[in-house]
């Protein structure tokens, strides 16, 4: 009968749970987690008494690694690495846990949602949660607390919104007719539909030709297709300008659907 290979204890430096592999083991999945680590150059792994003199050596052949992502945390600001098969992992400073899948959302709930996936609120959904977490999001339902996304959001709601909202970049859908209690915060926003708010945006606010924003806005350029309407008080900040900027802003009224005779 064949001998089995001697194993040892093996802690993942992601989630600190320990698992038992073979004592030559080069790299592992955890079993926790699911996160990929090298057993011989992580931290949490020193040489165990017992191995071979070759295998505190190291391994002498190469070793193929596999594709992994940055994952961060968003209570405590860590980031850290894993695999891009994980489908969850744990902060390695604060033992929060993230998800690493889409989430759809279709019924009433105050669940904290933390995912690096996709989220879809459809329009019968209600999240009612201090922090959610996500890539990506699509909000066709109602939303409250805080809202955070790494990607885009987009937005084909009707009706008024009561959430802290911040991305990359926000897309008002055409068929969104949506009011925004507090002011948002983004790299870029485009307007299909109607919006009422308050934008800073780093970047380009664009209007579509069947697009409409009220509020205040902030960005460096404002770019508003004929038949748009931007009713706004409004501060454009030109990226390339080193001017000071007048702190009193301006009332803006365009409607390029009647546009002014040259």
């Amino acid at each position: 009968m064949p001998q089995l290979p001697r194993k040892a204890p093996s802690r993942c430096p992601h989630c600190g749970f320990v698992q038992d592999e073979p004592e030559h083991l080069i790299s592992t999945y955890c079993r926790g987690c699911g996160s990929y680590y090298k057993v011989f150059t992580s931290p949490a792994n020193p040489v165990f008494p017992g191995r071979s003199r070759h295998a505190q050596r190291g391994p002498r052949r190469r070793i193929s690694t596999r594709p992994t992502r940055e994952v961060r945390c968003y209570h405590c600001s860590q980031i850290h690495e894993v695999s891009e098969h994980a489908r969850t992992t744990f902060c390695p400073n604060c033992q929060a846990a993230i998800e690493l899948y889409d989430i759809t959302i279709s019924s009433r709930t105050s669940k904290p949602i933390d995912t690096r996936g996709n989220l879809t609120i459809t329009p019968s959904a209600y999240i009612s949660s201090a922090l959610i977490v996500c890539h990506e999001a699509l909000v066709a339902g109602r939303i409250s607390g805080t809202l955070i996304c790494e990607g885009a959001l987009r937005l084909a709601f009707s009706g008024r919104l009561s959430c802290q909202m911040s991305a990359r970049s926000i897309v008002i859908e055409k068929e969104a007719r949506v009011e925004l209690s507090y002011p948002i915060k983004t790299g870029e926003l485009v307007v299909y539909g109607q919006v009422a708010g308050s934008f800073e945006c780093t970047g380009r606010i664009w209007i579509d030709k069947s697009g409409l924003l009220e509020g205040r806005i902030a960005a460096q350029s404002v770019v508003v297709e004929r038949g748009g309407t931007l009713l706004a008080q409004s501060c454009v900040r030109p990226a390339h300008s080193h001017e000071p900027v007048d702190e009193e802003e301006l009332d803006v009224v365009i409607d390029r659907a009647h546009p002014l005779p040259a």
